[in-house]
């Protein structure tokens, strides 16, 4: 008898592969997790982890694809899961043309033409320019219906030391660090911990598994209709602390 084995935490490709895949059908069929709650009978929070690979087992895959209404023999077959990296050439013209990435970005957190025009003031011949462009370059599809939909997954990553990165750190790093932490719309958390090399890429892990997280919310806001959605900047980071800088003062004193 085999056994029905969760999958790993740290997920193989072929798994990650899969959950993506599932995500993007119940994204394409419109089928929300309170839907596939419902359902199964499962808590939101619950559904939330299977849909990030965590607990999922092949028995609650199934249970998940039945109540989408899709066969998890046709998905676990497919072989069309979008890129995970930028090409070269794709790094370099986002990174040449700030509206143009700005415009690839907030699709793929699920922005559509009238949330560029809205938010960005985007002029419409300008925004239509930037959409054609991307499309030219795979990064974004126009469907029969007229969504915006990007070619690439959302958990794309770019190249360290690479266009995107020092773009990154030219234009978008100074907006974060420039903002008021202290105001009361300002969330953030703080801390210091001894950590190996390994550990901090054990922290990276929870810091992608969170992003997940917070699409997902969005995504149910967004499907929610719910007013008073303001676009909110998240930034993560961990390394290893300089201490001696921190302690030069009285270092210095003995």
């Amino acid at each position: 008898m085999i056994e029905d084995k969760k999958m790993p935490r740290e997920q193989s490709l072929a798994v990650a592969t899969i959950v993506d895949a599932l995500r993007r059908e119940l994204r394409r069929n419109s089928v929300r997790v309170s839907d596939l709650a419902a359902s199964i009978g499962a808590a939101e929070p619950t559904i939330r982890r299977w849909l990030r690979g965590e607990g999922l087992t092949l028995d609650r895959l199934d249970q998940l694809c039945v109540a989408a209404g899709m066969d998890m023999r046709e998905l676990i077959a497919r072989d069309d899961a979008p890129p995970d990296r930028f090409t070269l050439a794709q790094e370099r013209v986002l990174a040449a043309d700030r509206s143009l990435a700005l415009t690839f970005f907030a699709v793929l957190q699920g922005a559509q033409r009238e949330d560029l025009e809205r938010s960005f003031g985007f002029p419409a011949q300008r925004l239509t320019a930037n959409i054609q462009r991307l499309e030219r370059l795979g990064l974004l599809e126009t469907t029969r219906s007229g969504t915006l939909r990007t070619k690439l997954r959302s958990t794309v990553a770019w190249r360290r030391a690479g266009p995107l990165a020092i773009a990154f750190e030219r234009t978008v790093k100074p907006l974060f660090f420039s903002q008021d932490f202290g105001s009361p719309d300002a969330l953030y958390v703080s801390n210091m911990s001894r950590l190996t090399a390994s550990g901090r890429a054990r922290v990276q892990a929870l810091f992608d598994a969170l992003l997940e997280d917070i699409r997902l919310v969005a995504e149910q806001e967004q499907a929610a209709r719910l007013d008073g959605r303001d676009w909110s900047g998240v930034l993560m980071m961990i390394r290893p602390f300089e201490i001696a800088e921190m302690t030069a003062e009285w270092r210095e004193q003995r």
